[in-house]
């Protein structure tokens, strides 16, 4: 048999089994009609335009017409914030595995909820791709930088998804202040999926220490800066996303975080993304950076920055 008749039958294996794992029952959720409502007042709100525009009235479309306990398949969420990414998730598992920061606590955290039928990963069973993916981000932070969860006091998450991240972060044990920046429907998205998977908390709401901002988001951040420190900034292909009006803003408040995450594509739409995240990096001269093309997803990148405690003269 050929070498390339047998990664035929792999890759068709593989593809089988993650079917078979992830055609499961999911639970059914509360709180939908609220995620309804909440989604009709932000969308009432308006004030988002072009691409990000009509994708916030498709995932609204979606999750009322086929309901929420499955919406993490729903095509508009799949396609963007929860997507297989196969041809990746090998590369970043086998990354996890090697890694000297990888440990038996984050072991753990990788196990995926049930919560919206989430896409189940046939390298990993009890992960989901995107799961292991926030996994990888985390593992590059914590190489890169000395940033130690137990003493971090403030995560900014610029984008954050459908709340994913926040929940890697609170099985590893962070229960310090969590401000997610994103748009009203996506916030709205967040609080039902976020109280689905915590529903102990009082009065079935979202953890205490997660709030949002969805309007003013600069002088939010260097208030919250001013207030709580070490502190990090996590935006993974969302500021690479943005138009130039909002990096402009995000970007004059980042030099009050100890710590700085992010991940981007090389170009989106009309905006070369390389050039930009240089040009960040050479206006926040005050942190030790690291930046370059992530090995397991060409053409995309990560540019990490930790603080320095004293200023550099010149």
């Amino acid at each position: 048999m050929t070498s390339r008749a047998k990664a035929t039958i792999r890759t068709t294996v593989r593809r089988a089994a993650a079917k078979i794992l992830s055609d499961y029952q999911p639970p059914r959720l509360a709180h939908s009609d609220e995620l309804l409502q909440e989604l009709d007042v932000a969308l009432e709100r308006g004030g988002v335009d072009g691409e990000w525009g009509a994708f916030t009235l498709d995932i609204a479309g979606a999750l009322r017409s086929s309901g929420a306990d499955r919406f993490l398949r729903l095509r508009p969420i799949a396609k963007t914030l929860h997507p297989r990414i196969r041809s990746h998730t090998r590369g970043y598992l086998k990354y996890l595995l090697q890694s000297k920061r990888f440990s038996t606590a984050l072991h753990k955290a990788l196990t995926e909820s049930p919560v919206g039928q989430p896409l189940l990963n046939p390298q990993y069973p009890l992960s989901s791709p995107l799961l292991v993916q926030h996994g990888y981000h985390l593992i590059r932070l914590l190489e890169a930088t000395s940033l130690d969860l137990s003493v971090l006091r403030l995560v900014v998450d610029f984008g954050a998804g459908y709340g994913s991240f926040f929940r890697l972060l609170r099985n590893l044990g962070y229960g310090r202040r969590y401000i997610i920046c994103d748009l009203p429907v996506m916030c709205a998205l967040q609080r039902f999926y976020l109280r689905n998977v915590f529903p102990t908390e009082p009065g079935a709401q979202p953890p205490a220490n997660l709030q949002w901002v969805s309007s003013e988001t600069p002088e939010a951040l260097r208030r919250e800066t001013a207030q709580h420190s070490p502190s990090l900034f996590v935006a993974t292909w969302s500021l690479s996303e943005t138009p130039p009006s909002v990096r402009e803003g995000i970007a004059a408040a980042l030099g009050g975080f100890s710590y700085i995450l992010c991940a981007y594509q090389r170009i989106f739409g009309d905006y070369n993304n390389a050039q930009y995240f240089e040009a960040l990096q050479k206006g926040l001269p005050q942190f030790d950076w690291q930046h370059g093309e992530c090995p397991v997803y060409r053409n995309n990148f990560y540019l990490i920055g930790q603080r320095r405690l004293t200023q550099p003269r010149g």
